[in-house]
């Protein structure tokens, strides 16, 4: 089934997100079956350095640390008021009971009972006269208020009620008085402090609060579980932070799918809405795309392999920025800090240094001219990484060592992003077709196999390439366009006449001139077969395609002017579709440029005497010419850019068809007398003709 074409972006996008999450759903794959209190087979060491907040120990210290805050009291104002009163309806109620005459016998001990009393303190209500009652109760009243003058908690009453008898003693209540005395204090004995809930449940909360997550560290290598050793929840907390634990978790990769949507939604949105050029072409969407995974990948591989902060962000970024642009490299780069820091390490410190030698790449990237100059820029990005990697490190309170060890290995880590680079960028170009700067310099060298073939099999035709270049290059140093697409492009765009070169004038030796032979007609066939043979050449020579654009549409449907008039003159009325070239019509700046650089070189070389003024308007012309005649309608050029074009290829032939001092002929002979008469040295006579 075939995918419409606006949906094609979207699927691409959606190829990257399922992608990316199966990147971050590696880290959770089970590697053992070990579960808790089963016998470990074999030594399990830590694959990557780890770290991760152990919750049940930081619970743990938590409930510690809750449980040893002590109670927040406060004080009972009303508690002796409330004693006394309470001593006193005790000791009234006794009195109350034994002065009733009017119950039965066993009446007053029921009575006595229902108020608390018991056994020897029932006896003694009963027996003890009222002024030996009275006494005895104004004792108990008297030893709970000296017990009560302290601090007095609840968890104290136990020790105070045991301090009664002595106090008593002392105030000389004895006997079966010491039983009732006693009886009265324990009514009015109470706790004046009392728990204040409220403080208390905020100073242990407090207290809990203060309490930091317990950060466990695991070291890449590290024996988590010795073989025959029984395994303990610890050790499962540190087999799960690593990955290697028995169960899927489901909370993590949800996370993953959606936070690994999230950035590619937003990397969608953000390249169709600012950059639609990329968003339009699936080739550069394609491309981004294919870096931004490896860059995670390769994130995650270093990771659990070698060591987190050899990070290969800054070599995808320095990728985008020579082969789509910095603007997209600048965005992704952002995207890639995001998952180097979540995407199975939850490391969040290295999305500073992630981000920070990103930056730095596509910035050092710039102005770039020589793929070793990938190289160089690599070792900036390690500088960045360094000091990056160190800053993060002292703001976590590393030691020095640790600090100076992230430094070196981020210094490193941007070196080999520099190789990478270096490397993958032929591969890149070739798989994708992006021209770069690096492509177009090693494509404007001379001893490229196809140029080198047009200098000796059609010198014409290849000094003729140099002027158009020339030209060409220096009108899209203007408003025009890039110069050095522009120069490539002229340098190829007539490889075709190497198939044929003799039917082209600037390649005829001695006026042989083959169409001379042949009726317009072939001859215009002849003529526009050099475009289908250069596409030939181009494909054989696996020249990129904006290249290969040049050669197509340098002619675009232009009318072969000379060929049709001659076979006017000929034959007569001729349909003039026969005698244009197949197009299509220049579709870039450059390739319009080229068209008309092409048109102006050869116009010129047939000009007789050619003053600065004839020049001009030879320029003026031709320019004209192509505009009226629709060549120009599929390029976005302005009337400013053909102006500036058309001024910048007045300037350089006027240059180049400056006029020149004649030179008197002076006979050998002639110089030979002179000579002599000066008296120099003889000069040989001429031998021969």
């Amino acid at each position: 089934m075939r995918i419409p074409e606006r949906w094609r972006p979207v699927g691409l996008l959606v190829a990257l997100w399922v992608l990316l999450c199966a990147t971050g759903w590696i880290p959770y794959l089970p590697a053992t079956s070990l579960r808790v209190g089963a016998v470990s087979p074999q030594d399990v060491l830590a694959p990557r350095t780890v770290e991760f907040v152990d919750w049940e120990r930081t619970e743990a210290l938590r409930q510690e640390v809750t449980a040893a805050v002590p109670l927040v009291y406060r004080t009972v104002p009303d508690a002796l008021e409330r004693a006394e009163r309470e001593a006193r309806q005790a000791l009234e109620s006794v009195l109350a009971v034994r002065a009733d005459r009017s119950a039965a016998p066993e009446a007053p001990r029921e009575r006595l009972e229902r108020l608390g009393l018991r056994r020897e303190s029932l006896e003694a209500a009963l027996t003890l006269d009222r002024v030996q009652l009275v006494a005895a109760g104004e004792a108990g009243l008297s030893a709970a208020y000296r017990l009560m003058s302290r601090p007095l908690r609840p968890e104290d009453l136990p020790a105070a009620r045991q301090q009664l008898d002595p106090v008593l003693r002392e105030k000389g209540v004895r006997g079966r008085a010491l039983l009732f005395g006693r009886w009265v204090a324990e009514r009015a004995l109470r706790p004046n402090l009392l728990v204040d809930e409220l403080q208390t449940r905020r100073a242990r909360e407090a207290a809990r609060a203060g309490v930091e997550p317990v950060w466990v560290r695991v070291q890449q290598g590290e024996v988590v579980v010795r073989r025959g050793e029984v395994v303990t929840p610890q050790h499962m907390r540190k087999l799960q932070a690593l990955g290697l634990a028995a169960g899927w978790p489901w909370d993590r990769a949800a996370g993953t799918a959606v936070l690994v949507g999230l950035l590619v939604a937003l990397l969608g949105v953000s390249l169709s809405c600012f950059h639609p050029e990329v968003w339009r072409d699936p080739r550069q969407l394609a491309l981004v795309g294919l870096l931004v995974w490896l860059g995670a990948a390769g994130t995650r591989l270093v990771a659990s392999a070698l060591h987190s902060l050899l990070l290969p962000n800054a070599a995808v970024a320095m990728l985008l920025a020579v082969l789509v642009g910095p603007r997209v490299a600048l965005l992704a780069a952002g995207v890639l800090a995001v998952l180097a820091g979540t995407l199975g390490t939850q490391d969040l410190r290295l999305v500073a240094v992630a981000y920070a030698g990103a930056l730095t790449g596509v910035f050092s990237v710039q102005r770039i001219q020589r793929r070793t100059d990938l190289a160089y820029a690599g070792v900036v990005v390690g500088l960045a990484n360094a000091a990056t990697a160190l800053a993060v490190a002292l703001l976590a309170s590393a030691p020095v060592r640790d600090a100076a060890l992230d430094a070196g290995v981020g210094l490193a880590g941007g070196v080999l992003c520099g190789v990478l680079a270096t490397g993958a960028l032929p591969y890149l170009e070739d798989l994708f077709d992006v021209v770069t700067p690096i492509k177009l310099l090693e494509l404007s060298n001379p001893g490229h196999p196809l140029l080198r073939r047009l200098q000796l099999e059609a010198p014409g035709t290849y000094h003729h390439t140099l002027m158009v270049a020339n030209l060409a290059e220096a009108a899209a140093g203007g408003r025009g366009g890039g110069p050095p697409l522009a120069r490539v492009g002229a340098y190829y765009h007539d490889v075709g006449k190497l198939r044929r070169p003799g039917f082209f004038v600037e390649n005829q030796v001695g006026g042989n001139n083959p169409h001379d032979r042949i009726s317009p007609s072939l001859s215009a066939l002849t003529l526009a077969a050099h475009v289908r043979d250069g596409l030939e050449l181009a494909r054989q020579y696996r020249l990129p395609r904006v290249v290969v654009d040049f050669i197509a549409q340098h002619h675009g449907t232009s009318l072969m002017a000379y060929f049709y008039h001659r076979a006017l003159e000929q034959q007569g009325p001729v349909d003039p579709e026969a005698f244009r070239y197949e197009g299509p019509k220049p579709r870039s700046r450059e390739a319009a440029i080229v068209m008309l650089a092409d048109g102006v070189e050869a116009a010129a070389r047939s000009v007789q005497n050619p003053t600065p003024d004839r020049i001009r308007e030879l320029v003026r012309r031709i320019v004209r010419e192509r505009l009226e005649d629709g060549q120009l309608d599929r390029c976005d050029l302005t009337f400013r850019d053909l102006e500036s074009i058309t001024q910048a290829f007045a300037r350089l032939l006027v240059s180049m068809f400056h006029p020149r001092l004649e030179y008197p002929e002076v006979s050998l002979e002639a110089h030979r007398r002179r000579r002599q008469r000066l008296g120099a040295f003889p000069v040989p006579p001429r031998t021969g003709s």
